[in-house]
């Protein structure tokens, strides 16, 4: 069946479809000349429509494409800029993490060295104290020797001039202590 066979039977059924063939009627005139006229003027509008506006509707959505092409390929540099610039600041992140590690390093060798430098110092210091000390305390002795050598001979003159009971001159007196000093030694 066609469709006017069945706008004709909807007629009867319903005047929803009554509605729709008087529509039918008004797109579908029954004169075959005007009919070809109607299509002649929407040929034409066409013709009219697609000479002035679809040139520049493509125009128009050519310029788009160019434009959102453009965008595209600029979004494409930038996240390639971006990439070697995230790149580089990795590398720049890595040598600066080797070059803390260095520095670090650096550090510990160094205080190690100047800890062994102090140890050494003060190991030296520390020596050169008990070797003054120990000079220092032979010092002493000797001269407490020479003092306790003096007494003893200062006594010793005493009680010898008392058993000899002569008088010794203050020369003779000193010639006989050093004499002894040299003997004891």
């Amino acid at each position: 069946m066609d469709f006017l066979t069945m706008l004709f039977l909807a007629e009867e059924e319903s005047d929803t479809f009554a509605d729709l063939l008087e529509i039918a009627k008004k797109i579908i005139p029954d004169d075959p000349w005007a009919f070809v006229v109607q299509l002649s003027a929407t040929f034409v509008l066409v013709l009219i429509l697609a000479k002035f506006f679809v040139k520049p509707v493509r125009n128009y959505v050519a310029k788009r494409q160019e434009i959102i092409q453009g965008n595209l390929d600029e979004a494409a540099t930038k996240n390639e800029q971006a990439d070697i610039k995230l790149a580089d600041a990795n590398n720049q992140l890595k040598e600066a993490r080797i070059t803390s590690k260095e520095m670090v390093e650096n550090a510990k060798v160094t205080a190690l060295n100047e800890k062994d430098r102090i140890l050494n110092e003060t190991t030296m210091e520390v020596s050169q104290m008990k070797e003054k000390a120990r000079k220092d305390i032979e010092n002493e002795r000797t001269q407490m020797k020479e003092e306790l050598s003096r007494e003893v001979i200062d006594v010793a003159l005493l009680a010898a001039s008392k058993v000899v009971e002569r008088e010794v001159s203050k020369e003779d007196n000193e010639r006989l202590i050093d004499n002894f000093i040299k003997d004891s030694k």
